[in-house]
């Protein structure tokens, strides 16, 4: 799941709708929390911000 940070900005876009995607095929919560946890940091790379969405999930 986890990749580099030095992509280009539509990459990024694409590895966040990867994680997004992947969590909502989880089986379990804490899979679905990873890839949760994983898209929000690259919300916060390219948005400064994700105002608590794992929060959300918990």
């Amino acid at each position: 799941m986890n990749q580099s940070h030095d992509h280009h900005p539509s990459a990024e876009l694409v590895n966040l709708m990867r994680l997004e995607e992947g969590a909502r095929s989880c089986t379990t919560r804490d899979q679905a929390r990873a890839f949760i946890r994983e898209a929000d940091q690259v919300k916060r790379h390219l948005w400064g911000t994700t105002e608590g969405t794992i929060a959300a999930h918990d």
